[in-house]
C-alpha cells in the first residue's frame, strides 16, 4: 500500500490575510501619528506668528499710544514704514493658499477681522467698537489663529 506524502510549502490564505491585516493596522497607526505631528507643528508655527505679531503691534503702541487699524496692517507700505522687521508675508498661515479667498488680496495673504482656517485674525477696537475710520483711537485688539485637530482658537489681546 502506497502512502501519499503531502509537502506543505508556502502559506495558507489565512496566514496571508493575517499578515496583510497586521501590516494595514501598522500603516494606519504610522500615518495617523505622522499627521498629528504635522498638525502640531503647524499649530506651533501659528502660535509663534501670533506672538510675533503681538510684539510688533505692542512696540508700535508704545511709540504711538494707539494700535494700528486692520487696514494699516494690510497695507504693505504702511507696514514697511511703521513696523520695522515685520513683513505682510508673515500673515501667511501654514495652510494658506491662493484659494483661501477670505484672506487673499491680489494673491497675497492678509489679516481678517476674525480668524478662520488658513487665515489669521486681527480686530482692533476702541472699547469694543470699530476704530477703522479713526485708527488713532484704537485702544485694544484681538489677534487670533484657528488651530487644527480641534485645538480651537489661539488668541492674544492687548497688554494692559
Amino acid at each position: 500500500m502506497k502512502t501519499r506524502h503531502h509537502n506543505n510549502y508556502g502559506f495558507s490564505i489565512i496566514e496571508i490575510l493575517i499578515v496583510v491585516l497586521a501590516l494595514g493596522i501598522l500603516i494606519a497607526i504610522v500615518l495617523s501619528t505622522y499627521a498629528g505631528i504635522q498638525a502640531r507643528s503647524r499649530n506651533n508655527q501659528r502660535t509663534a506668528t501670533i506672538r510675533t505679531l503681538q510684539e510688533h503691534i505692542e512696540s508700535f503702541y508704545s511709540q504711538n499710544m494707539f494700535y494700528p487699524s486692520l487696514n494699516d496692517l494690510n497695507n504693505s507700505s504702511w507696514v514697511a514704514a511703521n513696523m520695522k522687521g515685520l513683513s505682510v508675508s508673515s500673515y501667511q498661515d501654514p495652510s494658506w493658499t491662493n484659494a483661501v479667498k477670505a484672506c487673499t488680496v491680489n494673491g497675497h495673504p492678509v489679516l481678517i477681522a476674525k480668524s478662520q482656517n488658513g487665515c489669521y485674525g486681527y480686530w482692533p477696537t476702541n472699547n469694543g467698537a470699530s476704530c477703522e475710520n479713526n485708527d488713532t483711537t484704537c485702544n485694544d485688539y484681538t489677534l487670533s489663529a484657528t488651530l487644527e485637530q480641534g485645538g480651537g482658537t489661539y488668541t492674544k489681546v492687548q497688554l494692559d
